[in-house]
């Protein structure tokens, strides 16, 4: 591991091996004089508030021109938390799981985004990272001589960005189609998916051409896509106390792999966080001291989890007591098939805005300034969305694993590689150091005491990040990878 990196407690090698002071003699090596506020410092954090890197500087110099730049606090809650009320929300009144199942995953889901969300930004603190790509770099493939393997990640990771941004725009778009197709009118029908494929398109078009989220525009379509669900849910919770809830099987199932409990977690998937992080800390005045931006980013994590567990609670009481069990299948009313589709179309530009540029031949980059992939990524979503049936079942499959792969699970791995397969870090200072002297041994115990607690304090931490990720990794991970591929051969 290189020596750029800052020192930390972070690996439990480093707390408990032989070199640590836990176990040492009172001659064991000087220690690092932690001041009383560094002490309280969030895990894995040990830099002082006026440290910033010139690695992290450039990081925030490409953020001013990227697709998220910085933004203010309130924008980037509602990043935070509109990705949370889509299309796993709107699936739950059809999904017919009972409230033992549902509620229990809906909770549990909603705590593992939030911990993996707060996962992400530990490790954006402690590899002074913000950004997912330079994160995966750094733990697989740091140091000299590893530049084809950097080429490969780096490749893969925006292959993988690329495609999940496509892939949920054009669930997206398909599933809005699919909802309004009800409303047109019988003799229309048989062109009635171009029909209506073409105007959402052109919609969408205009919000597409803005730079970044920033954007008035994307940041207006943001806000009525959160006005179009919260009058959705109203005319939904309205349909079902007057018992004219319908299902609309149109959208039922949008792949093998949505069931219930996979449908659940899919609601609260995300990838925007790290730059919504980075986000947030660009736009920080310079006043602003460290501490309160982190505490700002968690409480925003926190409060948009917990509403769009409010916003999305009652859905699972209409899925487990639907209100017109005996009526069959029917059009749902306009107002809820028109607030449903306009929640998603009005969020398709902000999905397709930050969707890394498909790479293209030096020749065609240098012969003209139009935007060519930005162009690409538009029209292949638009066809990808009017593909039968079966093929969109297959789309979203793929979607649904790539995404709670990214959610739940990366961060998690990430988790353990660095902490359990790199070496480990400390803040104790080299044998080589000399000691203080034979007068001063009173302030040298003390320094050991107070290093012990600081220890004990993270270790304590560390456990606990651990269990999450391992759990993360582990049953969420191996075991739900081992359930879908038994669902897709149709064992169970």
């Amino acid at each position: 591991m290189s020596s750029s990196r800052r020192s930390s407690t972070s690996s439990v090698a480093s707390i408990a091996g032989p070199s640590s002071p836990l176990l040492s003699p009172p001659s064991s090596p000087g220690l690092v004089l932690v001041n009383e506020a560094e002490t309280r410092n969030e895990a894995f954090d040990l830099s002082s508030d006026d440290e910033l890197s010139d690695e992290v500087s450039a990081q925030l110099d490409r953020l001013n021109t990227s697709a998220i730049p910085p933004l203010s606090p309130t924008l980037v809650f509602l990043y935070l938390s509109v990705p949370y009320l889509k299309l796993g929300p709107l699936f739950l009144p059809n999904s017919d799981t009972p409230l033992s199942h549902s509620i229990p995953t809906l909770l549990v889901c909603a705590l593992f985004a939030a911990l993996t969300r707060q996962m992400w930004y530990i490790l954006a603190r402690y590899l002074k990272k913000m950004d997912m790509e330079e994160i995966i770099l750094d733990v697989y493939a740091r140091g000299a001589g590893k530049a084809r393997t950097r080429q490969f990640l780096r490749s893969v990771v925006k292959l993988f960005t690329r495609t999940t941004r496509i892939l949920l725009a054009t669930i997206y778009l398909r599933v809005s189609v699919d909802i309004l197709l009800p409303l047109i009118p019988a003799h229309f029908f048989s062109a009635a998916r171009w029909l209506v494929t073409v105007p959402v398109a052109l919609v969408v078009l205009p919000f597409y051409t803005a730079p970044s989220l920033a954007e008035k525009r994307i940041v207006y379509a943001t806000w009525g896509s959160l006005l179009a669900y919260l009058t959705w849910l109203g005319a939904v919770s309205y349909a079902h106390a007057k018992g004219t809830l319908f299902s609309n099987v149109q959208w039922r199932n949008p792949g093998i792999l949505w069931q219930g409990i996979t449908s659940t977690a899919f609601i609260f998937s995300s990838s925007w966080t790290l730059p919504l992080y980075a986000a947030l800390r660009g736009s920080a005045p310079v006043v602003v001291t460290k501490r309160l931006r982190r505490r700002s980013f968690r409480a925003l994590v926190a409060i948009s989890v917990a509403i769009a567990v409010a916003l999305t609670l009652p859905l699972c009481f209409f899925a487990a007591s639907p209100s017109a069990p005996g009526i069959p299948e029917g059009r749902p009313s306009a107002l809820i098939a028109v607030s449903s589709a306009a929640n998603l179309i009005l969020t398709i530009p902000a999905i397709l805005i930050t969707t890394p540029p498909i790479p293209l031949p030096v020749a065609i980059r240098r012969g003209t300034n139009l935007p060519i992939s930005k162009a690409a990524i538009y029209i292949i979503t638009v066809l990808l969305s009017v593909l039968s049936s079966k093929a969109i079942m297959t789309l979203g499959d793929i979607l649904l694993v790539f995404s709670l792969f990214g959610t739940y699970v990366l961060p998690a791995v990430l988790h353990i590689t660095v902490h359990y397969f790199k070496r480990p870090l400390a803040i104790v200072l080299p044998t080589s150091v000399p000691r203080t002297g034979d007068g001063n041994q009173d302030g040298d115990d003390l320094l050991q005491r107070k290093e012990h607690s600081l220890q004990r304090r993270r270790l304590s931490r560390r456990l606990g990040w651990d269990a999450v990720a391992w759990i993360s990794a582990l049953p969420l991970g191996a075991g739900g990878s081992v359930w879908a591929v038994g669902k897709v051969l149709g064992k169970w």
